[in-house]
């Protein structure tokens, strides 16, 4: 006689937030599935094996064998024992439903489990954007007109997010870069190959200033250092002019000598 049977219990570890597993059982290529083990004879015994399936589709009985069936399923234990397994291989940010049979040692197979569903978390963005190639337009006795082609978001691909534009007296690298003076008012990036100017205020008269741009995109990633840039502001200031300039007559007087002295004096 043929038995059928049923998964008593087929849940998803992953949905169990209340235990803060959820962020541990999902994962941008996993899903972790959770379930109580049937028996041999319907709850009674140790089954055989299982066939857990995939898809993309809502699985039904009807469709379950066209389903993607999991490499190396774990073996059945004891009845009522929780089991679990990683299903891998899947693709980002993409809902999938799950279903089990099982099978004993005649070669019974239950019906299908209760189907569950569960998405997969979003791919990571580990792409930064690519390094701005700065250069300065333009300068005055206190500022400097910097410009550049806006770069993307991943790579020179979509758009950025941020710019932070530093500047110093001395060389700027990575290890000085946070010793720089960051501006304020940075303009917002537009799409990669977009001409972008800003002008730094407040510099000192004909000095030579460094400057740098690093780019951010909205996964936090941040570009390398842009290509290093350099300009002395210039000195167009002419001295004041004199205001207290005035002419004055000197009066030179000195004493007449006598017959007397001027007979000595031989």
């Amino acid at each position: 006689m043929v038995h059928p049977r049923r998964i008593a219990s087929f849940t998803f570890a992953a949905m169990l937030t209340m235990t803060g597993q959820a962020l541990a059982q999902v994962t941008p290529n996993s899903v972790t599935l959770t379930w109580t083990a049937p028996g041999d004879d319907s709850l009674t015994g140790n089954a055989t094996r299982y066939d857990i399936r995939y898809s993309t589709a809502a699985i039904t009985s009807a469709n379950f064998s066209a389903a993607a069936a999991v490499a190396s399923p774990p073996a059945p234990v004891a009845s009522g024992t929780s089991q679990s397994f990683v299903v891998t291989g899947l693709q980002p940010a993409t809902t999938y439903w799950f279903a089990i049979k099982t099978q004993d040692d005649a070669g019974n197979w239950s019906l299908i489990s209760n189907v569950a569903s569960k998405a997969t978390l979003a791919a990571p963005d580990l792409i930064r954007p690519a390094p701005v190639a700065l250069s300065v337009s333009s300068v005055s006795d206190t500022t400097a007109t910097l410009s550049w082609s806006a770069v993307g978001d991943d790579s020179l691909t979509g758009t950025a997010t941020s710019y932070d534009i530093r500047y110093s007296t001395s060389p700027i690298t990575t290890a000085t870069w946070s010793t720089a003076a960051q501006v304020t008012g940075e303009p917002t990036p537009l799409a990669p190959g977009t001409l972008q100017t800003y002008t730094v205020h407040g510099l000192g008269r004909q000095r030579q200033y460094y400057f740098a741009i690093q780019v951010a995109d909205d996964a936090g990633n941040l570009s390398a250092l842009s290509s290093p840039v350099s300009a002395t502001t210039t000195d167009t200031m002419a001295p004041a002019a004199i205001r207290d300039l005035s002419a004055n007559f000197f009066w030179l007087a000195w004493p007449v000598a006598d017959a007397a002295d001027r007979e000595r004096s031989r």
